[in-house]
């Protein structure tokens, strides 16, 4: 089939799919049933450069921050009180930012540390004819697929793969700069760590992003949720995580006189299916003064297992969300985060942030830049590691 009758077929088929399905609104199909559906995406690219003290690399990468994705949310009323819901939720990120790496492209330096590049380089492409470009999964991940059913007054029951309770927890922010800061481990999180005393075309096993962590739950996984209704601002979640695993979580959100207030703490039990660490808890909380200035921070610790030690971590990122154009808001951040302990007793990760977010609020898109300063210390090694130095500049734009 040549292209032109490709071409012909496609459009076809897309013509006979609009006069087959009814469209409520923009973005919304309603099927057979009378259920809503409504499709939804983003596409987030950028260009990262990394200087990790020895070399430099730039590459167009997806920002893991949030990662070019795709979903389909289904819709349903039993009655008045009594709602069901379905959400499949994709992801395709082609060179992920967190899988970002300066130099795995020297599989010289790879064989000299005792690391084959097989191993180094695994979901890379290093293809001296081709070139080397091609990092992370390119292909379809899975982010959620649930079922759910809801009850005005009794809460909402989730069932599947997706956000556990205590997903977010570690997260709350009114700042809007979040797609250029909060980026120290999705930006070059695998970014092998530098000694001083390394030749240049030597690197560590330790990647940047096993050093730091901000405690943020589970993530997403196959889990039983419950969310309660909202009660005076608050509302308790919970869940019990496939392996057996469980965590929950506490959220609240408000507004005093000028300024809005959200906050979110929680507690996962994962000593069933991790191997380092029992248990964790984290606090996240944040502030928003009318005129746009804020603040947000967390607090977080986990028990580690046998003798690892009880690693702890902190977050301050101060913001302003200013109107300096019709365009939509700008905002800046600056923050700095701390953790100790946690890849190995008596190590410390710290890394300084700063971002800037100009909304188009008409587009549904989002231009931003990011810069990153992380250095790392371990007292068990008279290596000293070299700072990693990242700047990331890209566009975010919703369907």
């Amino acid at each position: 089939m040549n292209i032109k009758t490709t071409l012909k077929t496609s459009v076809a088929a897309a013509a006979l799919f609009a006069v087959a399905v009814p469209v409520a609104e923009a973005g919304n199909v309603v099927n057979g049933n009378g259920n809503s559906v409504t499709l939804s995406g983003q596409i987030n690219k950028a260009y990262m450069y990394v200087d990790d003290g020895k070399s430099t690399r730039g590459a167009i990468v997806d920002n893991d921050n949030s990662g070019s994705r795709f979903r389909i949310i289904g819709s349903g009323k039993v009655n008045e009180a009594v709602s069901v819901g379905t959400n499949l939720e994709v992801e395709f990120q082609d060179n992920a930012s967190n899988n970002f790496q300066v130099n795995d492209t020297n599989a010289s330096a790879a064989t000299t540390t005792g690391i084959t590049s097989t191993t180094n380089l695994t979901n890379r492409v290093v293809n001296s004819a081709n070139g080397d470009r091609g990092f992370g999964h390119s292909a379809f991940v899975q982010r959620v697929m649930e079922v759910t059913i809801a009850h005005k007054q009794f809460g909402k029951l989730s069932v599947g793969q997706g956000p556990v309770a205590s997903d977010g927890t570690a997260e709350v922010t009114l700042n809007s700069a979040g797609l250029a800061v909060y980026g120290g481990a999705t930006f070059f999180g695998d970014v092998l760590l530098r000694t001083s005393a390394n030749a240049s075309n030597t690197f560590t096993t330790t990647k940047w992003g096993d050093t730091y962590t901000n405690f943020d739950g589970a993530g997403r996984d196959d889990r039983i949720r419950y969310d309660s209704p909202t009660f005076a601002g608050f509302q308790v979640s919970g869940s019990m995580i496939s392996g057996g695993a469980a965590d929950a979580a506490i959220r609240y959100s408000g507004k005093f006189g000028g300024v809005a207030v959200s906050a979110a703490a929680s507690y996962l039990n994962n000593a069933s299916i991790s191997t380092t660490v029992n248990s964790q808890m984290v606090i996240s909380a944040a502030a928003e003064h009318d005129s746009g200035l804020n603040i947000r921070g967390h607090y977080g610790k986990a028990d580690g297992v046998g003798t690892k030690k009880t690693a702890k971590g902190y977050n301050v990122t101060v913001g302003y969300d200013a109107k300096l154009t019709s365009l939509g808001t700008t905002a800046f951040a600056v923050g700095y985060n701390s953790i100790d302990d946690w890849n190995t007793n008596g190590d410390e990760s710290t890394f300084w942030e700063f971002g800037v977010v100009q909304s188009l609020k008409d587009a549904g898109a989002e231009l931003y830049v990011g810069a990153n300063i992380a250095s790392h210390d371990d007292t068990n090694t008279t290596n000293n590691y070299e700072d990693i130095f990242g700047v990331i500049a890209g566009a975010r734009i919703k369907f």
